[in-house]
């Protein structure tokens, strides 16, 4: 089984552990900004439900997946919490931060746009940039240096650009975009755990304001530009700004909504792409048999659904490396949580990063393997992109993007570290890489096979890590 035998009884087969213990307000906050993942990574581990404490008001950690369940789904009784409502000063009121009836009616409409069949589509839109992205790399030297973060930034952006205003990266500055959505990212998370006033004029918030009036100008003139088209030529377009104008969007409203996707779709995917990479740059036999299971792909094919091992590596890399990896609900009336009773106000966090650890074997390895057919993972336990109503709206997206692009880069690259480095991330809202993601792309046909690590070797605990909170809807 993937799961340690006895987390999954105690976890999944037992009445849910709980524990109470208490931290001063001061050590809380900064463990809170500056190593939370680990932090509750460390008090996660035997309890399913953690008592923390914070200044008077109930503060938990869930980590029981029968709890999860029922704090995601009951959305009654559990409404969006702080982390949530700080995003605002960012992303406006869109899917991430409504709540309640305005969510409802909001999740209604934008449903309504993803629902034509648009898939096939996109995935072209996908396929073209990531080849021209792969000429680009084969026409350099080999001996190249690249740093996937900036690179795979820049391939989702092109991607984001059409996939979501129907427009080309020569619109849009990438330097400059990718600069400002790691400063309004930054601030965002800052702002989560900050004791001080937002109205305070601080240099981090004068490049916050800097860089929101970036984003926001982008979004604006694609916004106007589309506005000028006749509803036939909208008709005719798969872009989501487009579906959205066609679902009756507009002003504030639509800007919202677009920012949004621009913000979760972008970052998350552009992240997660940047850690499998990464994590295949370790390790070379993973590699190897991903491309036999590529090789003979027809140029600008990927088969969805019958890559069994590209997909495993996929969710595996989503299993270490959640691109929303802390997220929290807020208690609207004394509520029972299992067998616990639940203060009306309380805040809880849950974690798909923490819970990625608490129930696997081997949860520090990277191991595909584990997620290929035959081999069961336990209900609830993985949770990238949440659960219930709320889960991400732009899962089937996300996971055609990712599986497309490695196949892609796999069938025609190896991939290496240019140097020894572990895999380090930082705290922002999504989880983002810091080092360790310098590699070199070796044309396949050159390279054939490479010898390296096996296929389930160690990339680093959590002590290597710095982790910080998420963003889904």
């Amino acid at each position: 089984m993937n799961q340690r035998k006895g987390e999954l009884a105690a976890g999944l087969n037992k009445p849910p552990a709980f524990k109470r213990t208490s931290f001063c307000p001061p050590l809380l906050l900064y463990k809170m900004m500056y190593r939370p993942l680990e932090f509750l990574s460390e008090v996660g581990e035997r309890y399913d439900l953690v008592r923390l404490g914070w200044l008077g008001v109930p503060f938990y950690l869930v980590t029981g997946p029968e709890l999860v369940k029922q704090l995601l789904s009951d959305t009654k009784r559990f409404a969006k919490g702080s982390l949530f409502k700080k995003l605002e000063i960012v992303l406006g009121k869109g899917l991430v931060t409504l709540d309640g009836k305005e969510w409802i009616e909001a999740r209604r409409r934008v449903s309504q746009a993803f629902a034509r069949g648009l898939m096939a589509d996109q995935q072209q839109i996908v396929v073209r940039h990531t080849l021209e992205l792969a000429a680009r790399l084969k026409a350099d030297n080999r001996s190249t240096a690249f740093d996937l973060d900036l690179l795979m930034s820049e391939l989702m952006m092109r991607v984001a650009m059409e996939l979501l205003f129907g427009a080309t990266s020569d619109d849009v500055d990438l330097d400059e975009f990718h600069d400002a959505v790691d400063v309004c990212n930054d601030y965002a998370r800052y702002r989560i755990w900050s004791l001080v006033p937002e109205r305070w004029n601080t240099p981090r918030r004068r490049r916050f304001v800097r860089a929101l009036a970036t984003l926001d100008s982008v979004v604006r003139r694609m916004i106007e530009r589309r506005r000028r088209e006749t509803p036939a030529e909208l008709d005719r377009r798969s872009d989501v700004m487009s579906l959205l104008l066609g679902c009756g969007f507009e002003g504030a409203e639509l800007r919202d909504h677009v920012m949004t996707m621009l913000m979760a779709g972008h970052e998350t995917t552009a992240g997660s792409v940047t850690f499998l990479l990464g994590l295949l740059a370790r390790h070379a036999e993973v590699q190897d048999d991903l491309y036999d299971e590529v090789a003979g792909l027809a140029p600008a094919s990927v088969p969805l659904g019958e890559l069994p091992l590209t997909e495993a590596v996929w969710r595996e890399t989503l299993r270490l490396y959640p691109s929303v990896p802390m997220l929290d609900r807020q208690a609207l009336t004394d509520v029972s949580l299992g067998d616990y009773r639940i203060e009306a106000g309380a805040n809880l966090i849950w974690s798909p990063y923490v819970m990625h650890r608490k129930y696997f074997e081997r949860p520090e390895t990277f191991d595909p393997t584990r997620f290929l057919p035959g081999s069961p993972v336990a209900p609830g336990t993985y949770i990238p992109f949440g659960e219930g109503p709320r889960m991400c709206i732009g899962k089937s997206l996300a996971d055609m993007e990712g599986v497309t692009i490695t196949a892609l880069l796999c069938r025609q690259f190896s991939i290496e570290p240019a140097y020894s480095a572990p895999l380090r991330v930082r705290p922002m809202i999504t989880l983002r890489p810091e080092s360790g993601f310098v590699v070199r792309f070796r044309p396949r046909a050159a390279a054939g096979r490479v010898a390296g690590e096996s296929a389930t070797a160690q990339v680093g605990g959590p002590e290597e890590l710095a982790c910080a909170g998420g963003l889904a809807d």
